[in-house]
């Protein structure tokens, strides 16, 4: 899996047309791609790491519980 920032130069059309190249080129040779806005990471961290965690998931990870540290039990 990779990951994408998208910052506001991103919105220029040769980097955009660059960025979908590169999300099919990912995509066909049977990777995945997360794309997130800067601004979203920056405001919304919860929330990235929560679709980051769900694409984790997907791909058959199984997140590990907690560690109980028994000394402080």
């Amino acid at each position: 899996m990779q990951g994408e920032i998208d910052g506001a130069h991103h919105m220029d059309a040769r980097h955009w047309a660059a960025d979908m190249r590169r999300q099919n080129d990912v995509w066909t040779s049977g990777d995945r791609i997360l794309r997130f806005p800067a601004w979203r990471i920056r405001a919304r961290p919860d929330e990235v790491a929560a679709t980051v965690r769900c694409a984790l998931m997907a791909t058959g990870w199984t997140p590990t519980p907690p560690r109980r540290d028994r000394a402080h039990e």
